[in-house]
């Protein structure tokens, strides 16, 4: 389950089922532990059954030593509780060469769940940050690193940004807390020279661009922007901060990405419904970074676009805000919405698309369906008594959900089972008229 080199010390009190009251690290000089073989079936912790700040220790200040993770479930399990405040630090180190410590200054946390802990896990990659399987993939649940607008009459495609992103990525897993933890600062530890930079090699970016940027649960990359961050280099390893980062802001997977090329601006719903005769288009998004203004087109064919219209966006904010524009010549049958966004610097992104039924008289069948805590929750707000055929399918191609809903005339509530492995799933809510599809976030923090 983990192997110790012979120059690596742990001094703990008492020691069960590697669940310590402290670990001690002592070496003069660079000496470090290996975790191996932790699968998402069968993870792998190292588990500090100590709140305290303190828990993991040095015999020495030279912090000779450090815990070589360097896959996603090789974890250290950290079983923090809700007094839990100040500088955590996770001695992560790279092989033999380089301590990489991920740093948390945190202000809050909310009640574990019984036997909890947070998992803190990071690895090195490929010079394309796109690679499967393991170690070179990114965490599990994150299905994209960018989708490029590739021009105005043209099919939005799915072009990444692995080249404009450090080799390395890192997990911060606090599933099953009542409120995630809140630190007034994440400081991330990356490679920045030598043979095994994190930085060269295909990377396109200046390393003086590098934010810090997070997987959201809306399924996309959501721009933490560095606010209040800071960037230090010394030797062969580079260290960036976040600034604050709220409890509603601390999700499970993390990277650094370059400023001049950011992941896409975290928009967590698009939809599209008939309102009166016209098309009633609305979105939300999470966060913004130098965002000039929203474009919406419309086309029947995905070949031949209309611009509906433009709305200011935000500037740079990490500030949730809700938008919506009216189509009122909406085309007649199936038709498609796409949303983009133009930055102050003119480059415009491709977000999301959303499937438009058209309108049949003044009013029409809506739906909403969106993962909670607990189960799917699916809404339908009928204007008659209907049946329909709902899906739910992984990113295998795999249907884990295949039910019929009968809904009478009016407002439908009902939940669905979300006990699924974690990832990314497309719900579908159709019948003859209505065909609803939203992407899903289940099980990943």
């Amino acid at each position: 389950m983990k192997k110790l080199l012979p120059a690596f010390a742990l001094l703990v009190a008492p020691l069960a089922a590697f669940s310590q009251a402290q670990i001690v690290i002592n070496g003069t000089t660079p000496v470090y532990m290996v975790e191996n073989g932790g699968t998402i079936g069968t993870p792998i912790y190292i588990e500090v059954n100590n709140p305290a700040t303190n828990a993991i220790g040095y015999a020495n200040a030279n912090r000779n030593g450090w815990i070589v993770s360097e896959t996603e479930f090789d974890m250290v399990k950290w079983d923090l509780t809700a007094a839990s405040t100040g500088l955590y630090i996770v001695p992560f180190g790279y092989n033999a060469t380089s301590y990489l410590p991920l740093q948390l200054n945190l202000t809050s946390i909310g009640n574990p769940p019984a036997n909890g802990g947070v998992k803190f896990s990071t690895w090195h990659t490929n010079a394309d940050n796109w690679t499967t399987p393991a170690p070179n993939a990114p965490p599990t649940g994150v299905a994209n690193m960018h989708a490029m607008y590739p021009g105005p009459n043209a099919l939005p495609s799915v072009n990444d940004d692995s080249w404009e992103v450090v080799d390395r990525f890192w997990v911060m897993d606090a599933t099953g807390y009542s409120a995630a933890p809140a630190a007034s600062n994440v400081t991330f530890a990356y490679m920045d020279g030598g043979a095994s930079t994190e930085i060269g090699g295909s990377n396109v970016f200046a390393e003086n661009t590098l934010e810090v940027q997070r997987w959201n649960t809306s399924g996309t990359w959501g721009d933490w922007f560095g606010i209040g961050g800071t960037l230090a280099t010394g030797g062969n390893v580079g260290n960036i901060s976040s600034g604050a980062v709220s409890a509603a802001n601390f999700f499970r997977s993390w990277t650094l990405s370059s400023s001049v090329d950011p992941l896409p601006v975290d928009i967590s719903s698009f939809t599209t419904q008939c309102d009166n005769g016209t098309a009633l288009i609305q979105w939300t998004a999470q966060t913004q970074l130098n965002n000039a203004y929203f474009t919406v087109k419309k086309s029947t064919d995905n070949v031949h676009f209309e611009t509906v219209g433009t709305v200011a966006g935000a500037g740079t904010t990490s500030e949730l805000k809700n938008y919506q524009i009216i189509d009122n010549n909406p085309y007649a049958g199936t038709s498609y919405y796409y949303l983009y966004q133009t930055d102050m610097d003119n480059n415009t992104n491709f977000l999301q698309t959303s499937q438009f039924t058209g309108c049949e008289g003044s009013e029409t069948t809506t739906v909403l369906g969106y993962n909670t805590t607990n189960y799917i929750e699916v809404q339908i707000n009928s204007t008659n008594y209907d049946n329909f055929n709902v899906t739910l399918v992984n990113l295998l191609g795999q249907t884990v959900i295949n039910t019929n809903k009968a809904v009478a005339l009016g407002e439908n509530n009902f939940q669905l089972n979300n006990n699924f492995a974690p990832g990314i799933y497309i719900l579908n809510v159709r019948n003859e008229k209505i065909n609803y599809t939203r992407k899903l976030v289940i099980g990943v923090k």
